[in-house]
This record gives C-alpha cells, structure tokens and sequence, in this order.
C-alpha cells in the first residue's frame, strides 16, 4: 500500500536559527506519512469525499535535501541524500514528517529504490501541508501556527535500518534508515529545535507505527522542561492469524527486521524477551514507552481487514472479495468476524487504557488514517465521538484540558480515552467519511520510474485546470471527479502549434484493483498535484526543447485506467459504483483545448509516455481528425509499444492483463475497428497489431530492453518462483549469459515487430540499447541524454516532424550504447 502524493507545494523561507526563537514558543511537530508496498495488487478502499478542495497554492511546502546527511553516511536507499519540507510557525513551532511504507525483499527494495520513496531524486520540490500540518485555524485549530518539517522517508524501514545489513545481504543498496532519522533530527536541533518548548511526533499508517518506534528517542533529545508527547494514526497494527489461521503480518514483519537490521532500533527492553520482529507490534511495546501517546485507530482499519485480516492469499475462494472492498457488502458472519478484529483491537489496548498519560480515539468507521487529510481532522464531516473531532480530542490532551462531555466513570480511564461503540450492519451506512490515504502499487501498471529528474524551477510549473467541459459531457475520473490538465500557452513562432502529452500511469484489470486506483492521483482529481513541472518534451527552456519549446503546451492527466478509452456501458455491466468514461475524458478535453484555440492549429503533434504513449497511438487517428486538414499533424509514442510475447514461463501474462482491461471497461469500442473486426479485441491494444492501421505518421521511441517489459511482461514476479531472475530483472548488469541470451531476444522480438512499420516512409523510430522506459521528458535533450548516430532523441524527433531528413535509428545491442 501506498499512501498518495498529496498534490501540490507551498513556499517558505530559508530559516536560521534566530527565526524559531521569534517565535513566543518553540514547537515540534513530527508526522509520518507512511503506507506499506505490501500486496502490490491490493484491492480498493472506500469512496472518497469529492468535496475536497483542490490544493491551493498557499498549502505547498519546498523540499530542502539535508546538509549534514552526507557526513553522517545518511543516505536513502540509492544512495541519495535525503530530505524534508519546513513551515515556519509563528507564535509557536512545529515540525512534521512524510514518509511512504516498507520493503521486505532485495528485490522490492531495489525497485523502490526507483522511485520517490526510495530516492530523493524523485522527490517532489513541493508537498501540500493540509491535516494536523494545516496552517489554517478553522482546519487545524491547535497547531495552525506551529513550525512544520516534513521528513521524507526514503529508506524502506520506518527510519530504522541499520547498515550492517547491506554487508549480512550483499547487497549495492543503503540501509540506512536509522541514520537518517538522526542526522535530520540533529540538523533540526542545530536550526534551533534544541530550543522548543512544545513538541509532537506523530504518524499516519506505518508513520504512525514509525511514531511510536522513534518516541522515546525524540523525547531524549528535546530540552527536559519541554512537553514532548507522540499521537500515532493508524498506527497500532494487530498480531492476529488471518482468517485462514496464518500469521501474515507477522511473517511480512519478520522479513523487514531481518533484511535491514531493524531490530536495532526496537524497544530492547521487548527484544531481550521475545522474537525481536514480535517487537514491532505496538502491544507488545507500547507498555515501555515513557513519552505520553495518544492512539488514533478505526476499531474496523480498512487497511488492516484487507491485509492483516484477510489478504488475498487467505480468500482463495473469493467469498470475501466484496465485504473486505466495502463493509455493506458483508454478510453476518462477516460482520462477526469483524466485530471480533474490533474486540482483539479492545483487548489489545486494554492495559495502555489505564495509562493515566495517554489518551486515544479509537472509532468505528471504515477507514484507515485521519489526521493527514484536513477532511477527517477537522472539518464539518469529520468524523466525531461525542461531539469531538480528531483534532479537538488531540488538543484536549496535549494541553492538558479536561473534556467536557467525558465526565461519567472513572476520569483517570476516561479523560482522553474516546472509543466508539460497535456496529451493526446497517450502521456501517453511516460511515459517510473514512478518507483513505494509501496509494497501492500495481503488478502491471505502466508507471514510469525515470533514470534522472532534473530539478524543477518555480517557473517550470504549470497549474491544474479542472475541465469547463467535462460534467456536461459525463466526462468523470475513476472516483467522479472531475479530469483537468496543465496549459502553458506558445508564444511567437508556437503560438498556432500545439503539444499535446498524455500522462501514463498504468491500468486496472478488476473492479478491486480500480477501486483502489479511485483512491490516487491515478484514479480521482481530488488527489491531483495543483502544479506540475513541465520539462523535457514540454520544456519551455530552447536549450532543453530545440523544437518545441514555444509551442502551446499540454498534459492531460490520467485517471480512468484503461487508456483514455473506457466506455460508461461497462459500468452498468459490471454493477459497479465506478466511472469507467475514460473516452469520454478524453474527447471532452479535446473539444475544450480546440475551443481554446487549437482548431486554428497549423502544426500539432500527440505524445506521451508509457500507457500515455500506448494511449497516443490509440487516438492518434481522432486527433488528425479533429484538426484542420492544412495541419501538420503527427504523433510520437515513448515506451507505448508494449509487446505481445510470452512470459519466460511461458505464459500469457500482458495478453491476459489487456483482455482484463478490455473487457472491464469496455475498451474496444475505442480501439482500431479494423482489427477488432479480424481477432479478439485485447489483441488490438497491442501496437504490432495496431500500428498497421493508423493513417497519420507515428514516431516510436522505444528501448529495445524495456525494463518495465522485462519486469512485468517477460519476467514477472509469479514465474520466478525460485528467484533466478531476482537480480537481473532489477539491474541488467547483474544478468549471466544464460539471462541475457533471453534478453537478446526479446530485444529480437521487438525488432522483428516493427519490420513492417520500419518501411513505412512516414513513420520515424529511436530504438535505444538502455534499460530504461520513458525516455522523452527526462532523457529528452540534454549533455548527459542518450544517443544515436550522436543524435538525442529531441534532435530525431525534430528531423522527423520537421522533415529535415528520414529518421529509423535502431541502436546495436545491449551494452554498445556508451551513452545509456
């Protein structure tokens, strides 16, 4: 599980040491934002509240990469300098930490250390601050104004790994999750935390569990008058047996403390005694925390029933495939189960109950964490137990208040000890809230992680619109959100041309699997970036983008999984609450764009990356066709051309996943006709089989060994049960020959599908040796980008549109290329 990327970014002053003492109080607010890169095919989570304002500008905080993390050998798991987000308060301070899950496995840790939760160089330049880091008082009446540091988690271990075991696994990648959570702590301490008077840590899902690890530490290292106290969201995660009797959670844990060492940074007092992974459940070591906690916990965590309770591989028959998506869905024995995870959850808080220092607010909805999002902390809708929200019962024990309304019985047990009674079935209709902030990876999503991304200039970004036309057109996002799209308007020369991208992002194949892409930016606007960065391709800088770089230009954001091209009749079909209009996103924000202006377009050119590229040649004809017959119009897909090849066991696995895809959502109303006339509709989602039929000239930049085909079509993870391809798949160079030859040949079998589009003497290709996937926003023109014939890919695009000469470059094989 995921968490999502919580849109856009604030500004904020560079800070010295002066600033915080300002302020009339110093404050620390710590949050992790954390979720688990667990099932990576986990299904959904509850709907989600569409009044959620889109993120304003004011709420964005910048990144600022550690300046003592490097002495301190802090490094995330590639080996890049981590780094967090700062707020200044006013009048009081805080700090605050974001963070994203854990990996169990070398493998898992070497993909994540691919993306932003594993590399600060894909960290965004900017974060939204909104929940209990709001810096509005009506959202977040107690802390509005204290200091807020947002810590990103980039090591795979709830801060916790320890380097001696990258030597104990042999492995190229750091854990050094430990040393990271101190040398920022130090850094802060330096800036002139050492002086704060008032402090919180807290957490949301694994950061909440992140929280209650690194209490005691954060407490040490604070002056001794200052009031230090940890809330924990969503953080309190049960050893409970699944529903089939296996320990699950338990074995998942295993697996973390002893890949990174983890155990170091337990409760020794807990790992003296017991199993040292047993110590990473918060009941086994709450009891010897000395820094007062606060628990916030749905007694029915959403992410728990699916994952702890029951996980896919416990539900082999399926029979609870809709309870655990949707609480409605369950029938009385379900909801028997259910009340008895609420009744463990009871039984394991019991003796932290009588804590005279702690408080908690343990309710029943379906829901997973709640301080992060402003919707859940404090808002009208918030969810609430005797008249209280989340944000009001926490400041009533931070500062020490007496509630009003909590008077009955013993008030050592029951001044800040807030549970919410049990439900029937017919009271789960009343969990109205419950926003879910976990973002699930998928096993055969199209997601780019890029190579290198260039740091991003406030001037280079672009902000959201929200179509003007979509409602009207029944035009809706996964969720029912409204589709939007960047613009950043040509000048000069570009001002009749137009560059359309279309954003990838992968697909889902089941009414699960959607249901949870409705929860992300991939599947709900709600969860947009306010601002984007354009670069490469959409580059406004001429160094950057010879060609196109004053051209009108567009992303078109992704968030109906099934390549802009779902259809609503499949929604009736499948009975689902989901929007499947992915067609109509697409056409109505081709009627707006061309009532902006691009109907008088004398150049235009349709691109994206990935299932954005695959899309573009899905479309390519429509978008000739909507432009004056004059226009020079053409299409250029990056990594899009997926291919129909077997995996190396054998089987099907792209082809099944297409004809999933297809068929959910009605796909084949949208694809080539001509060939949904000749064979089996999934089949012509395949480029080899669609390329034939477009009519307008198509530009194909590709690599020839595609690590994300490699991944995930040629060797996914179910065919390499005994592990062979562990390493290789992950980093080419670890390949043996054995490996290779295979590799070779899905490079042949790239080559050979194109032999009849490389005659084609309108179409232009860039088939590079890298292993790399998208290539056209952070490979695009640059010292360090990847050539042929000394040619960058911006370069043969631009010969190519331009028709300054013919372009079919095909690189010699894998590892010719100096230049990958």
């Amino acid at each position: 599980m995921a968490i999502p990327r919580f849109s856009s970014l604030l500004r904020c002053r560079k800070w010295a040491k002066s600033d915080w003492l300002v302020a009339s109080i110093g404050c620390v607010l710590i949050v992790f934002f954390l979720s688990f890169f667990f099932d990576p095919t986990s299904d959904s989570v509850p709907s989600v509240d569409r009044s959620r304002p889109i993120i304003s500008p004011s709420d964005l905080v910048k990144l600022k990469l550690s300046s003592v993390a490097k002495e301190r050998g802090a490094f995330c798991l590639d080996g890049s300098l981590p780094g967090y987000h700062f707020h200044e308060g006013s009048g009081s301070g805080s700090q605050s930490w974001l963070g994203g899950g854990w990996c169990n496995t070398v493998a898992s840790c070497s993909a994540r250390a691919l993306t932003k939760l594993g590399s600060s160089n894909y960290f965004e330049q900017e974060v939204a601050f909104q929940g209990v880091l709001s810096s509005d008082p009506s959202q977040n009446p107690e802390f509005f104004n204290w200091n807020k540091v947002a810590i990103r988690y980039c090591d795979g271990a709830s801060f916790s790994g320890s380097p001696e075991a990258e030597f104990k696994n042999g492995t190229r990648l750091f854990f050094r999750g430990q040393l990271i959570w101190e040398a920022i702590i130090d850094e802060l301490l330096s800036m002139g935390m050492s002086d704060a008077k008032q402090a919180i840590l807290t957490g949301c899902s694994a950061g909440g569990l992140a929280s209650l690890i690194h209490c005691d530490y954060f407490r040490d290292h604070l002056p001794k008058d200052t009031a230090v106290k940890c809330v924990s969201d969503g953080g309190y995660f049960l050893n409970v047996p699944d529903v089939l009797g296996n320990p699950t959670m338990r074995s998942f844990y295993h697996d973390v403390v002893n890949l990174q060492g983890v155990e170091k940074s337990l409760d020794q007092k807990c790992v003296a005694k017991t199993e040292p992974s047993k110590c990473m459940f918060p009941q086994e070591f709450l009891k010897n925390i000395r820094t007062p906690v606060f628990l916030v916990n749905p007694a029915y965590d959403f992410w728990q029933i699916q994952h702890v309770l029951v996980p896919t591989s416990a539900d082999p028959d399926k029979s609870w495939a809709k309870c655990r998506l949707n609480i409605k869905e369950c029938d009385a024995e379900q909801i028997k189960v259910l009340h008895g995870f609420r009744s463990s959850m009871m039984t394991a808080i019991g003796e932290f109950h009588q804590n005279k220092d702690g408080g908690m607010f343990i309710d029943s909805c379906y829901a997973h964490c709640q301080t992060v999002m402003s919707v859940t902390w404090h808002s009208l809708t918030s969810p609430r137990i005797e008249n209280k929200t989340i944000a009001e019962s926490v400041g009533d024990w931070y500062f020490n208040r007496k509630p009003k309304l909590l008077q009955q019985g013993s008030s050592r047990f029951l001044k800040f000890s807030i549970r919410d009674q049990t439900w029937s079935k017919s009271d789960w209709l009343l969990a109205s809230i419950g926003i879910v902030l976990i973002v699930f990876s998928f096993s055969l999503s199209f997601n780019s992680t890029s190579d290198s991304i260039p740091s991003v200039d406030r001037s280079d970004l672009v902000k959201l619109k929200l179509s003007s036309k979509a409602k009207e057109r029944g035009a809706f996002c996964l969720d029912g959100s409204l589709p939007g799209y960047h613009f950043h308007k040509g000048s000069g020369s570009g001002s009749n041309s137009w560059l359309l991208y279309l954003e990838g992002g992968g697909g889902c194949r089941t009414i699960e699997s959607c249901s949870a892409r409705a929860m992300t930016r991939l599947g709900s606007s709600n969860f947009f970036e306010h601002e984007v960065p354009f670069f490469g391709v959409l580059s406004s800088d001429p160094s950057q983008n010879p060609d196109f770089f004053n051209w009108n230009r567009v992303m078109i954001r992704y968030c109906d999984g099934a390549c802009f091209s779902g259809h609503p009749e499949a929604e009736f079909k499948n009975e689902t609450r989901l929007f499947f209009r992915g067609q109509l996103i697409w056409e109505a924000i081709m009627d707006e764009l061309l009532s902006m202006g691009m109907s008088h377009a004398k150049r235009a050119m349709l691109t994206g990356c990935s299932s954005g590229g695959l899309s573009t040649l899905i479309h390519c004809d429509y978008f000739r066709d909507h432009l004056p017959k004059a226009a020079t119009v053409k299409c250029v897909s990056d990594g899009g051309y997926i291919l129909n090849v077997l995996d190396v066991l054998g089987n099907p696995t792209m082809g099944s996943f297409f004809h999933d895809v297809v068929t959910l959502q009605s796909v084949d109303k949208s694809l080539d006709q001509n060939c949904v006339a000749k064979m089996e509709p999934s089949k012509c989602m395949f480029p080899q089989e669609s390329l034939k039929n477009i009519r307008t000239p198509v530009f194909l930049v590709n690599t020839a060994y595609d690590y994300w085909q490699i991944q995930n079509g040629l060797v996914p993870d179910s065919p390499d049960l005994d592990e062979r391809w562990k390493i290789c798949r992950l980093n080419i160079q670890e390949c043996d020959a054995a490996q290779m030859k295979v590799l070779h040949g899905f490079r042949s079998s790239l080559i050979d599908a194109i032999g009849e589009f490389h005659v084609n003497k309108e179409g232009g290709m860039f088939i590079n040796s890298c292993n790399s996937h998208c290539q056209i926003r952070e490979s695009w023109h640059s010292a360090t980008s990847t050539r042929i014939e000394n040619k960058t890919i911006a370069e043969s695009v631009g010969d190519w549109y331009f028709n300054r000469k013919p372009v079919k470059l095909i690189d010699c094989p894998y590892p010719c290329n100096a230049s990958c």
